[in-house]
């Protein structure tokens, strides 16, 4: 046990580095340190009380397994909601593609960017009715908007330019969804496009912005930000959707 909670601790120390040197410094990335501490504080507690230097109360164990059992208890449950949300699939035939935006290097998509609009120009060349939306506005280190570089992706995939229109204001998945509205006329079906990870909670707070017919398309997830991805989304859907 000793030596499995050591493991963990540097493990989650070395993940954060990567984080923060390949992506960026961000809030969230803070967690795995915390965890990665946490780790060293338990593998501490328990080589003390199994040498006998000190005693933990027999009450103090049964909580702490207790709460360590309703964790992960909670957090299946949470990664089954967004499993299968990213399972379910779109509409083959809808009226209206929306791509949501994400970060930037410059105005070069990130590769979670690239993958959604990827997707995006496979299931516009299938369904050749379907308009599509490119939605996310300019954050402060990115030098074009997201939704013309979603824009740019497109057109580079050959969709014409007729087909897509332009949301260039929104800066979270909810006004993304509300904004992108405003172009969408009463009882249209919509796909909403995002990574795997983020499909459950994007369809979501479509039905929450009004959408009456609205499915997920998952891009594919960058495979070794799925650590991160994935736990912050527990999270994000434990507090959209599980407490209100």
């Amino acid at each position: 046990m000793i030596c499995l909670l050591l493991l963990a601790g540097v493990l989650c120390f070395v993940y954060f580095t990567m984080l923060v040197t390949y992506v960026g410094p961000q809030s969230f990335f803070f967690v795995f340190p915390m965890l990665g501490l946490g780790c060293f504080l338990l593998a501490l507690l328990w080589h003390g009380h199994y040498k006998g230097r000190f005693t933990l109360p027999r009450r103090l164990i049964v909580v702490f397994w207790t709460l360590v059992g309703t964790g992960v208890m909670l957090f299946g449950i949470l990664f089954g909601m967004i499993l299968y949300g990213q399972s379910v699939g779109p509409d083959e035939k809808a009226d209206y593609v929306i791509v949501l935006g994400a970060g930037l290097r410059g105005e070069r998509p990130s590769l979670v960017l690239q993958n959604r609009i990827n997707a995006a120009a496979e299931y516009l060349h299938s369904n050749s009715d379907c308009k599509v939306i490119a939605s996310g506005g300019q954050g402060a280190d990115e030098l074009i908007s997201e939704a013309e570089a979603i824009r740019r992706g497109l057109e580079s995939q050959g969709i014409s330019t007729e087909r897509i229109l332009m949301e260039d204001k929104s800066t979270s998945t909810q006004e993304n969804l509300t904004f992108s509205r405003a172009y969408i006329p009463d009882g249209s079906s919509v796909v909403v496009v995002t990574n795997r990870f983020h499909v459950y909670r994007a369809c979501h707070i479509a039905h929450e912005c009004g959408y009456t017919s609205v499915s997920g398309l998952g891009a594919d997830n960058v495979r070794w930000l799925n650590p991160t991805n994935y736990l912050r989304e527990c999270m994000a859907v434990f507090k959209d959707v599980v407490l209100p």
